[in-house]
């Protein structure tokens, strides 16, 4: 399993003038080569620049270097192309073959669920960095300054297909778009299901995943497709969307735009279902209709497999979750876009390790405890993520540099240990409150530049 991260690190380094603008400035036989670079950004620890060169320079670079300029490594990096930490995880993905079959690899009734979402992530308060992700402000109010991050991820399994940071308030379907167009040889979509939630709904987007031969299930608003919807009168039955004008005028693709053209409709289902819900303020269970848009057929799954494969969407919050609390993703390196998007496009090839191991750690768990009979056969144990991840982040990098037999066993046998030795019990069919915490930065770069715009020996 070690060997998939050595190999997609050596397709990206074999094919790296693609990933940079100035071939003067990365040979092999110079300090901090662009491997080193790729290295460094994806398995570095949350210090500071400084100690994190150092410490890699003098552990992993065998100190045939006295020492290596913070000042040199940061006006060398922004020639590199964020593209390259997108495409080494594209590599992994491929790899470790991830749109095939395996039992690492969980599936509904043997469909992979894919979910698409955004989320909003906080960036450096700095004019350049303003200007760079288009947040401007109004006479009214000023914008936090916040760039929309796009992905599409496996909600069973936790992989992040592709992801794109883009500008402040972008387009979340237009992202979605590029998203998918990315994808298509990760994926089987024959055997895919995409999980959208209530923002995504759109013809073009339905199109697109019908003409990729795969399937989606869509949370509608309560005014979306109103006419259609009031001659519907079961909680599923088929539905007839017109494809008008207008809806066409909103499809960008002119290929789909000319194809559907000569469509009169889309035929979907329709679902209404009601699901408990937690009232923020009293905390009591109260129940929501929820309607669902689908293509799959009514023979594949039913109106119960739907609402679960809803369901599953929530996966892609809380892998948000890990991305910003537990890899720190908002702790940015860098004080530019290219810098930025470096961090965030490395951190989530760290995450995809992470989740790999995590699958594979976690069937070694279950196989354990239930040899051992402390696990019914409803019983399920997981990995403690937050130690796996810490001893990724501490132990990966050095068996990257150095792969001998010797130390990816150790590597290996010490997570293995270390995993079955306090594994946690997933407690099912748990209802939380989610609340909304307080936003807080985490930004470490810059005194001077902190996220409420002043200077720190003003706060007294």
């Amino acid at each position: 399993m070690f060997y998939h991260i050595v190999a997609a690190i050596n397709i990206v380094v074999e094919n790296f003038r693609e990933f940079i603008e100035d071939e003067t400035k990365f040979r092999k036989n110079r300090k901090w080569n662009f491997e080193d670079f790729l290295i460094f950004a994806s398995f570095r620890n949350e210090t500071t620049n400084r100690h994190e060169i150092k410490r890699y320079a003098r552990n992993f670079i065998n100190r045939r270097f006295k020492r290596i300029k913070r000042q040199n490594f940061c006006q060398r990096r922004i020639f590199i192309s964020p593209e390259a930490w997108k495409s080494l995880s594209k590599e992994y993905l491929k790899e470790i073959e991830i749109n095939k079959d395996s039992v690492f690899f969980k599936t509904f009734k043997g469909f992979r669920l894919f979910a698409g979402d955004g989320s909003d992530f906080d960036l450096l308060d700095t004019e350049e960095i303003r200007e760079d992700f288009n947040v401007k402000n109004t006479m009214m109010k000023k914008n936090p300054s916040q760039a929309k991050f796009s992905s599409i991820m496996d909600v069973m399994n936790g992989f992040i297909l592709d992801g794109i940071l883009g500008n402040f308030k972008e387009d979340e379907l237009k992202l979605m778009h590029r998203n998918l167009k990315n994808i298509v040889d990760l994926v089987n979509f024959k055997k895919s299901i995409f999980i959208f939630d209530r923002g995504y709904v759109g013809m073009e987007l339905y199109a697109r995943i019908k003409e990729l031969n795969s399937y989606f299930v869509i949370r509608l608003r309560k005014d979306d497709y109103k006419k259609e919807r009031s001659k519907i009168t079961s909680n599923d039955s088929p539905i007839n969307i017109n494809l008008n004008g207008d809806r066409l005028k909103k499809f960008h693709d002119p290929i789909l735009k000319e194809k559907y053209s000569s469509e009169l409709y889309l035929k979907l289902r329709l679902i209404t279902i009601e699901v408990e819900k937690v009232d923020e303020k009293t905390g009591e269970l109260k129940t929501e209709i929820v309607t669902l848009l689908t293509n799959l057929p009514v023979n594949i799954m039913t109106i119960d497999d739907i609402c679960e494969i809803y369901d599953y969407r929530w996966g892609i919050e809380t892998n948000y979750n890990t991305f910003k609390n537990r890899l720190n993703i908002e702790n940015y390196s860098g004080t530019k876009r290219i810098t930025i998007e470096q961090d965030i496009y490395a951190k989530f090839f760290f995450y995809n390790i992470f989740c790999q191991y995590n699958c594979y750690l976690n069937m070694l768990i279950n196989q354990h405890m239930r040899k051992k009979g402390k696990c019914g056969e409803e019983d399920e144990y997981q990995v403690d993520q937050a130690n796996l991840i810490r001893n990724l982040k501490d132990d990966l990098m050095k068996v990257v540099v150095n792969p001998t037999k010797k130390n990816i066993q150790e590597f290996t046998s010490d997570l293995i240990w270390e995993s079955r030795d306090e594994p946690n019990k997933i407690k099912k069919n748990r209802k939380y409150n989610h609340k909304k915490s307080k936003p807080f930065t985490r930004h470490r770069m810059n005194y001077q530049n902190m996220s409420w715009g002043g200077n720190i020996n003003e706060i007294k």
